[in-house]
């Protein structure tokens, strides 16, 4: 969520906070409770409360919160999986009460927002059907807090970040006597960069992942932000404009007839002929430029005048506004499949995201609900969807933790990797993603060990119904073949 914000602002020192906000939050507190899904009925423990993150000095730097899940009865070798979110600086909210938790928003089938007041439902897709599930918060998101506002400029970076994680990580397991167990870890957005580097972090700490998921992420931005320099995002957004378009209709008929045969021709056009004219740059000539446009407005369903006036580039603040503007609406961001409307139907962009706008009210209300009432974590402190309180230290240029996974999945042959795409994501298309893995230089057998799952939603795919019923089923495969080695 509000993926790159950050990367236009520097990096600030958190504001003052207080400190007695650290003395109101419930160490934990713990609740039973059972649920009833299709493998049959599941009795579990829920833990919420936070762990210290100290020093090497045994100074407290951060209390990290979370929302634990462990299934009543089983073996300490039951998987377990830590699970974030993006950002960066977004809390864990967005995965735990759309996809993971035992309960989640109720939501309109399409991920439309429903009215108000939010329900609360049993989940019967949450993978605690499948492993123990942890929620984590990342530093100064949610209940999770910076003891001194100082230790922003050290946690509030790739790296701070991602240490954070890891002795989090370390701690738990610690604690709960879980060292027998497989261990996975699960990001969403930015948390996808997370697991590229939190994956190496842990493996240099001596703990070995058993597998990652990694739902509608990126490992570098270089392929997400596009600018004078770098033609990259064009091309690996094409394809997305291809399934967008195909959604609302906007394609020539020979395109709707197949949505994969046109998929398939839209990557193919996107790393090919299209890469081509826009490596050409303006030595393209006149009639190359007009033909290549023809071919881009046939994948993306707007005009070839628009493409021309946007020298081939169509920039994604662009299309959320053009693809529909006949009909006066503009295409969500998160999930290009939501429309809304605009007060200047003549704008260049949209003045908001849809698809934001659409889910964010349910989610929040719910989480609130879900800690206060069913678990029991009784605080008058905020919990902060997004970190209120400063910039973030990306480390010069474009942010990239794709070695860091390189590394990880060549020293650790046994790690399986499950990456989850949607289709009609614009925040982190998917064939970005896959322009990042086939790019690096993974052996053999570690790429053996990556795969693939898609599906016709966008970046919370788990909003819509049909795509949360697969995910969930696709994880419980991935985590089923992923442990059975461990």
């Amino acid at each position: 969520m509000n993926l790159f914000a950050a990367l236009t602002l520097p990096l600030l020192i958190a504001a003052p906070q207080d400190k007695a906000d650290l003395n109101k939050l419930p160490e934990y507190v713990q609740t039973k409770h059972s649920i009833q899904l299709g493998s049959g009925s599941l009795s579990y423990t829920a833990t919420a409360g936070t762990l210290p993150i100290r020093n090497n000095q045994g100074e407290e730097e951060i209390r990290m919160f979370y929302a634990g899940y462990t299934k009543e009865n089983a073996g300490a070798d039951r998987p377990i999986i830590f699970a974030f979110n993006g950002g960066p600086g977004s809390a864990s909210l967005w995965l735990h009460m759309g996809a993971l938790g035992p309960k989640r928003a109720a939501l309109n089938g399409d991920g439309s927002l429903p009215a108000a007041p939010y329900k609360l439902v049993d989940n019967k897709e949450t993978w605690c059907e499948w492993a123990d599930v942890v929620m984590v918060d990342a530093p100064g998101c949610g209940y999770s807090r910076l003891t001194k506002p100082e230790f922003g400029k050290k946690y509030y970076s790739v790296r701070g970040d991602a240490q954070a994680f890891s002795e989090f990580i370390r701690m738990y397991l610690t604690r709960n006597k879980r060292w027998s167990s497989p261990l996975f870890i699960a990001g969403e957005s930015y948390g996808g960069m997370r697991v590229g580097i939190l994956s190496k972090t842990l493996l240099d700490n001596g703990i070995g992942l058993a597998g990652a998921i990694i739902v509608s992420g990126t490992l570098n931005f270089g392929n997400l932000d596009a600018g004078r320099g770098n033609d990259l995002p064009y091309i690996t957004y094409l394809p997305t404009y291809c399934a967008t378009a195909y959604y609302h209709k906007k394609l020539s008929p020979r395109l709707m007839k197949d949505f994969k045969k046109s998929m398939a021709e839209a990557e193919a056009f996107a790393s090919g002929e299209y890469a081509a004219a826009l490596t050409k740059g303006d030595a393209l000539t006149d009639v190359e430029k007009d033909k290549v446009a023809a071919k881009v407005a046939e994948y993306t369903g707007v005009s070839k005048t628009f493409v021309l006036r946007s020298h081939l580039r169509i920039s994604d603040y662009r299309y959320y506004k053009e693809l529909l503007r006949d009909e006066g609406k503009t295409i969500g961001r998160l999930d290009s499949r939501l429309t809304g409307t605009d007060a200047n139907e003549s704008g260049e962009g949209p003045e908001t995201d849809p698809s934001s706008d659409a889910i964010t009210p349910p989610i929040v209300s719910s989480l609130y609900n879900y800690l206060s009432t069913d678990l029991n974590y009784q605080t008058d402190v905020k919990y902060f969807p997004y970190k209120p309180d400063g910039g973030w230290e990306f480390g010069g240029g474009y942010a990239d933790t794709s070695e860091d996974f390189r590394a990880c999945l060549a020293a650790n042959p046994h790690m399986k990797v499950m990456i989850c795409c949607g289709y009609t994501d614009l925040a982190c298309p998917y064939y970005a993603i896959q322009y990042t893995i086939n790019h690096m230089d993974l052996p053999k057998a570690a790429r053996s060990n990556i795969e693939w799952t898609y599906y016709m939603a966008g970046h919370m795919m788990y909003i819509d119904t049909a795509s949360r019923e697969k995910l969930h089923s696709d994880v419980g495969a991935f985590i089923k073949r992923a442990s059975a080695k461990n």
